[in-house]
């Protein structure tokens, strides 16, 4: 081959080369695609209880009402990402809430004078619940039927019950996980309550069959309300990864519905959200990872691409020599 045309060839790797590499840098320049949050829960049957951790974008569901405790980790596409379960036994289960780095479930339904709510230390997929704390809860005015729990921005416990008298009850700042807790009626809640959540703004919301309220975080008085407008099998509620938005399950084929939240946010600065340290996570076998961002992929990629382009124009000028 003629030294005019090999040089020729070499130039156009090296210019390839370079358009590779800036084409890679953009790539991992660029944020990563998130999923709308909107998305299809693959279950067999309705969750029980809904919660959010923000810190890690995971959404955990309780499976079911009854029988062994278990949950359930999903990706912000709905995609599973692995069960817990616990020898701990649910006797009418219907809440589920999230609060510095720990899960509270809440076995608070069906009519009767005590509750317990469980708290998971440290939940992570695909692992075993080695401590489940319980906590029993005593109504101070005979039996209720519980609908939902929370847990407020300093991390108190609530229970919220429905019936002719539907109410909000406080459990104790430092709760005992030795001996019944003696609950403290603190306001009226929405008649058909089946969920409630606290947002990381601090305020309440919860939800019906049909309709979100949003409840003022001292005084429990309504401040927004708005119709769901999809019609839902499974009837819980958690805060969505954007702040402004509240999911609802589930609807027609799974579906989550995400909602604005209604009435007027608060014009204070919240506190910062409670943490926890988090405790070493167990060590698995490293697997592919289908959840890799254009960030993480990127530029490896493209500069993979460019030294094979590369590689291969170097062969052509040998062989062709």
């Amino acid at each position: 081959m003629k030294l005019k045309a090999r040089n020729r060839i070499v130039t156009a790797a090296l210019v390839l080369l370079l358009l590779l590499v800036v084409f890679g840098a953009l790539l991992s320049g660029a944020p990563p695609a998130r999923a709308a949050e909107a998305f299809t829960l693959k279950v067999r049957s309705a969750p029980v209880g809904m919660a959010t951790d923000h810190e890690r974008s995971r959404y955990w569901l309780l499976d079911k009402a009854s029988g062994r405790l278990s949950l359930t980790a999903l990706g912000t596409d709905g995609a599973v990402q692995g069960h817990m379960t616990s020898r701990d036994t649910l006797v009418n289960a219907t809440g589920l809430a999230y609060d510095a780095g720990e899960l509270y479930v809440g076995d608070v339904g069906g009519e009767r004078p005590e509750v317990t709510v469980y708290q998971v230390m440290e939940p992570w997929p695909a692992t075993d619940i080695l401590k489940a704390v319980p906590f029993v809860l005593a109504y101070p005015d005979g039996v209720h039927a519980g609908t939902a729990i929370l847990l407020d921005r300093d991390g108190r416990l609530y229970v919220v019950t429905g019936g002719d008298a539907p109410g909000i009850y406080a459990a104790p700042v430092a709760p005992s996980s030795s001996e019944p807790n003696v609950l403290e009626r603190v306001a009226d809640a929405p008649a058909g309550t089946t969920d409630a959540t606290v947002l990381r703004d601090g305020r309440w919301i919860v939800r019906t069959a049909t309709t979100l309220v949003t409840l003022d975080a001292t005084t429990h008085e309504p401040i927004g309300e708005v119709e769901i407008g999809v019609e839902e099998t499974g009837q819980v509620l958690a805060q969505g990864l954007a702040d402004d938005t509240v999911l609802t399950a589930m609807g027609p084929g799974g579906l989550v519905t995400s909602t604005e939240i209604p009435g007027p946010a608060p014009t204070a600065t919240p506190a910062p959200a409670r943490t926890r340290a988090a405790a070493p996570r167990p060590v698995v076998a490293e697997a592919e990872d289908d959840t890799a961002t254009f960030e993480q992929t990127g530029t490896t990629f493209a500069l993979g691409a460019a030294v094979a382009v590369a590689a291969l124009a170097g062969l052509v000028v040998l062989v062709r020599r």
